[in-house]
Order: structure tokens, then sequence, then C-alpha cells
């Protein structure tokens, strides 16, 4: 049953998806429903030692900016996976509170029994929650390695989302329709540039909360998922925001 998921994981690939959301939904869906998982999050490390959402299934936006920017150095179940390039199994008690309490900060509204953090080589790994009890039997273990390693190579051999599809073939993109304000349009500018949020706090003289509330509504308003997408599509949508926000000034 298992090669049987893996094969159909790595056909859907060969489609391929229209973006790292799409992945997400077909692996809670699809790929490990007999699991229980309810949530994926996939997260790229970046040139700046930090792990941002690429995209995700099964949470919110709010929540999903809880998991944005974790440097790699911190001790959480997916930053722990991408160092030490295994896969981690853990579950929901008092343990898991006491090896991981940055995690009790986190903003997450599902309630889950069982967390699995999966590497995913090269951009960086995925961590997935699960209403069932998940041991890292040496099948499972080959289960997980597969799905990881197969969606590394999408990764590698594929553009990120039809967003850069766009970008490459030179096609048209639609512009954002809700404008930004100007701080949102600093901020912005600073995303593309690759900065962080403690980075843009100290450029801009704002609390890293803020900086980081800001980002969330600046993906929403250009309905991209996370840095990369935003990166993408910034040097075509930045202009145009601006411009929606003095004409309706």
């Amino acid at each position: 049953m298992q090669s049987d998921k893996i094969l159909a994981f790595s056909n859907f690939l060969a489609r391929p998806p229209k973006s790292y959301n799409e992945i997400a939904q077909y692996l809670v869906m699809n790929t490990f429903s007999e699991e229980g998982f309810l949530t994926v999050y996939i997260g790229e490390l970046t040139e700046t030692g930090v792990v941002c959402v690429l995209g995700g299934f099964g949470w919110n936006a709010v929540e999903y900016s809880s998991f944005t920017d974790l440097p790699i150095q911190a001790k959480f179940p997916l930053t722990d996976a991408i160092r030490t390039n295994e896969v981690i199994v853990l579950k929901h008690d008092t343990a898991f509170k006491e090896e991981y309490p940055l995690m009790t900060e986190l903003k997450t509204s599902v309630e889950w029994i069982s967390g699995v953090a999966i590497p995913v080589y090269p951009i960086g790994g995925m961590a997935l929650y699960s209403s069932k009890e998940i041991e890292l039997t040496p099948s499972m273990k080959v289960f997980f390695v597969a799905i990881g390693s197969l969606l590394g190579l999408y990764a590698s051999r594929l553009p990120t989302s039809l967003i850069e599809v766009a970008l490459n073939a030179k096609q048209k993109i639609d512009l954002p329709q809700i404008p930004l304000s100007d701080r949102q349009l600093v901020i912005a500018g600073l995303l593309e540039q690759g900065y962080n949020n403690a980075k843009i706090a100290e450029e801009i003289g704002y609390s890293e909360s803020l900086i980081r509330q800001e980002t969330v509504t600046i993906y929403r308003k250009l309905q991209v998922t996370g840095r990369k997408a935003m990166q993408a599509i910034a040097t075509l949508n930045l202009e145009a925001a601006a411009n929606l926000e003095h004409d309706s000034a």
C-alpha cells in the first residue's frame, strides 16, 4: 500500500502541481490519509539561515506565520530534522513540551497527537501533525523518506509554482487588487531583498511582532504563500500596489 502511495505521489508531482499549497493538500487528503494527518507545513531553509513557509494545508494564514523565520539553530522538530537529516516522530505530551518549549508559543488550532518532521533536500523540510499515534517503524521511515525525497527532487527540477512558470514565460500576472500601505511597501521591498523579520524591524524601527503581522498582511494582499513566491512577483506587483494606494488616497 505504501509503495502504491509513493508511486501515486510521484505521478502527482509529474503533472506538475500549481503550488506547494496544492502539494500539501494532496499529502493530507491522499498520501497520508490513513495515518490521520491533519496538517502539512512545507518550509524552505533560506540562505540567511531561517526556515520560511513555502506552502501548507490545514492551518490559516496567521497560524502559518508562526512558523516562518524559524532560525535553523532554534529548537524545533522541523529544524532538528533539517540539521540532522533524520525523520523525527514525536508525541504531544509533557516530554514534548519540555524538549520543545518554543513550540508552545506557536499559534495552532489543530488538536494533534503525533507530529512528524521530515527533511526535504535541497529545499528544507516539512512538518506534519496527526490525530493518531504514529510509530517510526522501519517501513514508516522508508515511507516518509521516500515522500521527502520525491518532494526534494520536484523542487530541484521544476519551478516552485505557476508564478515562476509565468515569470519564465514572460506571461502577464494579475496585479493585486488590495493596495499596500506605505509602511507595507517598505517592508515588502525589504522582504524582496531577503531580509528576515528581525532585520526589517532593526532597519525601520518597529517591533518584530509588528513586522510579523504586517508580513502576513502583505502575503494576503499580494496573494502569495511565502517569501519565495513573493520575491518572484514582487518586481511586477509592488509598483502597481503603490499606484493603487496613491489612487485610493
